[in-house]
């Protein structure tokens, strides 16, 4: 039973690190002028509404077990497979964008890199928001008296923050995190009867067609939470559903690399954009962004065998020392 549920979870990961790839392609193809009009920015709506949270409601799963074996212990794994990846790649995606920056969509110099400790480069904001509620859980204990009124505040907090502000990320964010922690054994002890797929799959997409349209931006307001729950609760059942199909080795394999398919995938996608602009073999944006997730998620994934096999994973972040 514990395998199976490590599986099915890795199932859910592997399924939420090809959304994020999705994402981030589908943005740098929008910024790139490659991919617009209203269908477009609605799928980008739907899609970040619910796959970050998803996520941070993963992240969360693990904090009760990794706490026994006593706080310290617990702030310094996290050091090593949180704080540390965060420093050494954005130094490394950081420096790329510099020497790109003639090239890709983003703009960056050396201060980008001086101000990683207060304003993460993007996608690490994830990795500094996530040390950020460690800490955090550290210093409290996986105590629901304590981290659901923060998450509350923090939810609240969402309302009056805009502009995809680490800030706004992380109040948002908290009370996926807080959910994971606190209902780490009821998700894991999930149990997916077929009926319940299309069932939450309707609330699902009502949720999203009631959700108001408005700040910015308007998946990070308190107004999301119900599709945002929804679209997660859609995924979990789906890789519970998943865990004895065809595609469970693959998707638990991409589960299982998800760190290092993180933080690698924008070289990938942002790589693959430029060179299909330059050879200019299509204008179909569908065409770039198939490609584009591609090449952002098997590049990642080939990379992770290889550190894998020369035991660099933990060196470079991506594994606990422990593994070794």
């Amino acid at each position: 039973m514990v395998e199976h549920r490590i599986q099915w979870l890795d199932i859910a990961r592997g399924i939420g690190i090809v959304l994020v790839v999705v994402g981030h392609a589908e943005r740098g193809l929008m910024a790139g002028g490659i991919a617009q009009g209203e269908g477009w920015k609605l799928f980008d709506l739907g899609l970040y509404t619910f796959h970050m949270p998803l996520f941070m409601l993963l992240a969360g799963l693990n904090v009760p077990g990794s706490l026994k074996r006593g706080k310290g212990a617990f702030l310094k794994g996290k050091l090593w497979t949180i704080a540390y990846p965060y420093v050494l790649w954005s130094l490394i995606q950081g420096g790329l964008m510099i020497a790109l920056a003639g090239v890709t969509n983003g703009q960056a110099d050396w201060s980008t890199l001086a101000k990683i400790g207060w304003q993460p480069i993007s996608p690490f904001w994830f990795l500094y928001a996530l040390m950020l509620y460690m800490v955090v859980v550290a210093l409290t204990g996986a105590r629901a008296a304590v981290l659901l009124p923060l998450a509350a505040v923090g939810v609240v907090s969402s309302y009056w923050l805009d502009g995809e502000s680490l800030a706004l990320q992380v109040s948002f964010q908290a009370i996926f995190f807080v959910a994971g922690v606190l209902l780490a054994e009821r998700i894991k002890t999930l149990s997916a009867p077929p009926i319940a797929l299309p069932l939450v799959a309707g609330l699902w997409g009502l949720a999203f067609l009631l959700m108001p349209v408005a700040g910015d931006p308007p998946y990070l307001k308190p107004w999301t939470l119900p599709a945002a729950a929804f679209g997660i609760l859609f995924i979990l059942l789906l890789s519970r559903l998943l865990a004895n199909s065809l595609v469970q080795p693959l998707l638990v394999s991409l589960g299982r690399a998800s760190m290092t398919i993180y933080v690698l995938h924008i070289l990938g996608t942002a790589g693959t954009r430029i060179v299909l602009n330059k050879l200019n073999l299509t204008h179909e944006p569908f065409v770039y962004l198939m490609v584009c997730v591609a090449v952002g998620v098997a590049g990642p994934w080939v990379a992770h065998q290889i550190f894998m096999r020369l035991n660099l994973l933990p060196w470079l972040g991506l594994a606990p020392l422990k593994r070794q």
